[in-house]
Order: structure tokens, then C-alpha cells, then sequence
């Protein structure tokens, strides 16, 4: 039997020629980031694009981001502004459910500045935790 509590509305293909896939999960916006995605403005201005429009679409703004962490060094720069980035969705919390995500200096500064643009980042090795810490601390 299926279980009618638990819906997935798919907003994009599985595979995405920018590395990404967005889908609504019943509560939550799910961002799947592939081993090809690639950090650049374009890129980080088309994700940002779709979430905030997903966020719109299903009044939430929970976002679950899976998969993989480009390798690799960036500018401070870079993390600077992809922090900035976060406000494109007023009132977001995000959690990064990562397998074996070590904490670097590059993610501590990504969250403090989302914080500093009203958004709520946390990273997590298992998308249970993550979850967990979306639907205890934000509503539906």
C-alpha cells in the first residue's frame, strides 16, 4: 500500500547539465548536488533561482541538500558570496546532509554569514539529523 503522507512533486530532471536536481518532499524543498557540480556565479545564480522558486511555489522554507560538496579551495570571495546568496530565500533554513563532511573554516564562514542575512545553515553527516533539525526548529 502506499503511503499517501509522503508526496515528491519533481520541479526538475534527475540529471540537470548544471549538476543539481530540486524536488519538493511533502515539507521540504530537496536539493540533490551530483559529483559534477560545479561552483560558479552562473551556476550559483541558476540553484538559487530554483530554490527560491520552489520555496515560493510550496510556502516552506525548509531546503535539504544532499549529495556532494565541490573539492577544492575557494576564495574567500566565493564563500562570501555564496553566503550572500542564501537571502534570495528571506527566512530560509538549510541543511546540508553530506557524507563524511569535516567542518573547515570555508563552512564556518558560509554560516555566519547566511546568519548575518537572516538564514539558518547548519551542516550534517546523515539526512535524518538533518531533517530532524528542519522540522524541529522551522513550521510547516
Amino acid at each position: 500500500m502506499e503511503n499517501e503522507s509522503i508526496k515528491s512533486v519533481w520541479l526538475s530532471p534527475l540529471v540537470l547539465d548544471q549538476g543539481f536536481s530540486v524536488q519538493f518532499r511533502d515539507d521540504h524543498v530537496h536539493i540533490q548536488l551530483g559529483k559534477d557540480f560545479k561552483v560558479d556565479q552562473e551556476r550559483r545564480a541558476a540553484l538559487w533561482n530554483v530554490i527560491r522558486e520552489a520555496c515560493e511555489k510550496h510556502g516552506s522554507r525548509r531546503v535539504l541538500v544532499e549529495g556532494f560538496l565541490p573539492s577544492g579551495e575557494r576564495e574567500t570571495s566565493d564563500v562570501i558570496d555564496a553566503g550572500k546568496k542564501t537571502a534570495a530565500v528571506p527566512k530560509l533554513w538549510l541543511a546540508f546532509a553530506i557524507p563524511d563532511f569535516q567542518p573547515t573554516a570555508q563552512t564556518e564562514l558560509y554560516e555566519v554569514i547566511a546568519a548575518s542575512q537572516g538564514v539558518r545553515v547548519k551542516f550534517f553527516t546523515s539526512n535524518e539529523r538533518a531533517l530532524s533539525w528542519l522540522r524541529n526548529n522551522t513550521e510547516a
